[in-house]
């Protein structure tokens, strides 16, 4: 009898310290999320980066190739369900010494067939667990179109972020040349100190030590974006001249629902299965096995019986072999199989619990970063109102040139935070759809995979 399949199913209920919950705990929409969260985005150029992206990046391309390699491992493993034909042929030649004794050609052929029937199961489970491979290739090839897709959209709102804080620092080197000549004038008139002068021309420098280390920050991310897009790096993605608005939060299902949808896992549930059934091969592998031979024959003049079907019937042998000894490698291979689906488990397990951790984080930071940029608005607003009232009483005399760097550094500063919080709340928005499962982008096209695995 064979022995019992091994079932695999990853149970989080079995552990409750990773039992799926019935609610986020941080406060969320119940809807569904959005399929094509990318088109959410008012940014029709970020649209076309990622859709260029899904054609040309060589992950997703490397991607398909191992989904190939999966496809062609389970053409090779069903071939194991027919017989195996060879034939053998030769030719010989004679040449007699003697001219009474005509010269001779021989010709021989040979044909051997072998088969083993399935008794246990052996080769079904080897088609089996290639299948499951093969569907887990499949659904990494889609878990690499939604790491693309995410490290565009984030890429790509970090390069607006990095113009954004570009140009402000040009506008903060313009403001300090401005203070720097409304000093100098005042140190002509006797008014204000040499002190004076050099503080201003001190921030006048770090103004530009900032838009240097901000156009690097941007040539940078431009780069890393054409990598991203098979593109040779040469810095000349421009970026877009202000972020877009962050859409409306749809939805994000419930905690068991980015089980069914986030490709890692699902690739990982599907690999556990396949893992199962090698425990089941390396259990009968204590089994006998039996395999079928055959083989027909025939030379010179009776090559026609080479074609006679009951010839090579009659010839079929039956051998049967059965492990007696092995030095306990098969049972220690059971053991070892049965050591790779633990360690599977506890790393689905984890992986569970990280995705639980991305999506709560996103969440959570989701309030945070509002309120944040709602703070900085306000910041902002305050700074600049400060900025301009001291910039008039250092023009009347009233304020010192420090109380005017202070206040300019302030709304700078306050700029540069709220640009920073607009593009981490874009980019935050990104993470939580990745953590979802991504959507549209978390699936592979049907057009792109072999008819077995469209349905």
């Amino acid at each position: 009898m064979s022995p019992e399949p091994t079932v695999v199913a990853p149970q989080l209920e079995a552990n409750a310290d990773v039992e799926p919950p019935q609610d986020w705990v941080v406060p969320a929409p119940d809807a569904l999320p959005t399929t094509d969260w990318v088109r959410t985005f008012p940014d029709t150029i970020l649209i076309e980066l990622v859709d260029e992206a899904l054609r040309e990046n060589t992950n997703i391309g490397a991607a398909y190739a191992r989904l190939e390699s999966a496809i062609a491992r389970e053409k090779v493993s069903q071939s194991a369900r027919l017989p195996s034909v060879g034939a053998t042929g030769g030719l010989s030649r004679t040449e007699r010494a003697n001219e009474f004794i005509p010269d001779s050609t021989a010709i021989s052929i040979g044909l051997n067939a072998s088969w083993e029937p399935d008794f246990w199961g052996r080769v079904s489970d080897n088609i089996n667990a290639s299948e499951l491979e093969t569907e887990a290739s499949s659904i990494d090839v889609a878990g690499a179109r939604l790491s693309i897709a995410g490290s565009v959209a984030q890429t790509w709102f970090g390069l607006i972020e990095a113009r954004l804080l570009t140009d402000l620092s040009q506008r903060e080197v313009e403001t300090q040349e401005r203070a720097l000549r409304l000093t100098e004038r005042r140190f002509q008139s006797g008014v204000s100190g040499s002190q004076d002068v050099r503080l201003v021309r001190s921030s006048l420098a770090q103004a530009e030590a900032n838009k240097a280390s901000r156009l690097q920050r941007m040539s940078d991310l431009s780069r890393q974006l054409e990598v991203l897009l098979t593109r040779y790096p040469a810095s000349e993605l421009d970026a877009s001249v202000d972020l877009p608005e962050l859409p409306e939060l749809e939805g994000v299902g419930s905690p068991t629902f980015i089980l069914t949808q986030r490709p890692d896992l699902i690739a990982a549930e599907r690999r556990m299965a396949a893992q199962g059934i090698q425990i089941d091969l390396a259990k009968k592998a204590l089994l006998p096995s039996l395999s079928l031979t055959g083989s027909t024959s025939a030379a010179g003049g009776g090559l026609g019986s080479f074609f006679d079907i009951d010839a090579l019937v009659a010839s079929l042998v039956s051998n049967i072999s059965a492990p007696i000894f092995q030095g306990g490698r098969l049972r220690a291979n059971i053991d070892l199989q049965e050591a790779v689906l633990k360690q599977q488990l506890q790393s689905y397990i984890g992986a569970v619990l990280n995705a639980y951790l991305d999506v709560e984080n996103a969440l959570y930071a989701e309030g945070r970063l509002e309120e944040r940029e709602n703070a900085l608005r306000v910041s902002v607003d305050e700074a600049f109102a400060a900025e301009q009232r001291l910039e008039q009483r250092y023009i009347e005399g009233l304020a010192t040139i420090l109380q005017l760097l202070d206040a300019q550094s302030r709304r700078i500063s306050s700029e540069g935070q709220l640009i920073s919080a607009r593009a981490e709340r874009l980019q935050n928005r990104v993470r939580l759809h990745v953590a979802l499962g991504g959507g549209a982008y978390g699936d592979v096209p049907p057009d792109a995979l072999p008819a077995f695995l469209r349905d």
